[in-house]
């Protein structure tokens, strides 16, 4: 076909596809105009509105309370406890109270739990723990030279966070009584030590 070349009546598109063509373009354009009106007007994750305060669980994270250990306005740390630890309870040890002296640390936190062993060792209170009560694991806090030091004990602590003053380190127990080895609460202790923070 030549540009220019006359057509014929029979080589243009008959009247009954025009309609078809007409009517197909009207039902694109038609739903085409629909989807973008829905995308629009349909809520997304990003710009939904909040729920309404009371209906949200309101946790201060901020400023979480230093356990009752040594001087908590100076190296104050706190942690987390899930429902196994419900009956833990800290002793502390302060560096004036170690033996031998000089202490090793500005204090040692002892976290414990009861047991119902009737050995002798659970039963009587040691420099670690309370009667009839074990711990389970000790977080100290040193200063940078009482850290240097620790790291050359046989049993050397473990950092779990730091500052220009001050290094805290834990260490697990290395024996329990036979109550709480069953319990596998032990197996909980990483979990705890995980949420380790320094309280300012």
């Amino acid at each position: 076909m030549e540009l220019n070349e006359i057509h014929n009546p029979s080589e243009h598109a008959s009247v009954s596809l025009k309609v078809v063509l007409l009517v197909f373009s009207l039902v694109l354009i038609g739903t085409l105009g629909y989807l973008v009106w829905d995308a629009n007007n349909t809520p997304s994750a990003s710009n939904a509105d909040p729920l309404p305060v009371a209906k949200q669980k309101q946790v201060d994270t901020s400023s979480p309370a230093a356990l009752e250990c040594g001087d908590t306005a100076k190296y104050g740390f706190s942690m987390t406890f899930g429902d196994k630890w419900n009956d833990y309870k800290v002793k502390q040890v302060l560096q004036k109270d170690m033996d031998p002296q000089p202490g090793y640390a500005l204090v040692t936190c002892y976290f414990q739990m009861p047991t119902s062993s009737t050995e002798e060792v659970w039963t009587t209170t040691s420099v670690d723990h309370d009667a009839k009560y074990a711990s389970l694991f000790a977080v100290s806090v040193y200063t940078p030279a009482q850290w240097l030091a620790s790291q050359d004990e046989a049993n050397k602590p473990t950092k779990l966070g730091e500052t220009t003053d001050y290094v805290w380190g834990w260490s697990q127990a290395q024996a329990l009584p036979q109550d709480l080895q069953d319990s596998k609460i032990s197996d909980d202790i990483k979990n705890v030590v995980a949420t380790f923070a320094v309280v300012k």
